[in-house]
């Protein structure tokens, strides 16, 4: 899977009824391939009714144009992008 949305403990519980239960409603999203990974999670947490945002000193994406694309898809989904250590 993409997102780590998709994915469960090892007890079995899924990571939105995790975050749910931590009461975690705010998520900075880091990592490997921005335009794949990082735009999947994003996403879903953005669906899921949290509040987002992507550090952009700490992703990595697989191509200059389609991770600009996920940048851009990302901003305009209401993620907030964070350039450097804030």
């Amino acid at each position: 899977a993409y997102s780590i949305f998709e994915g469960v403990t090892d007890e079995g519980e899924s990571v939105p009824d995790l975050l749910d239960r931590l009461e975690i409603t705010d998520i900075d999203v880091v990592g490997i391939a921005t335009d794949y990974c990082v735009l999947a999670s994003a996403l879903d947490a953005v669906a899921g009714g949290r509040a987002v945002s992507v550090r952009t000193n700490l992703v990595a994406g697989v191509a200059p144009e389609s991770t600009a694309h996920a940048l851009a898809k990302l901003a305009q989904s209401g993620v907030t992008l964070i350039e450097g250590e804030k």
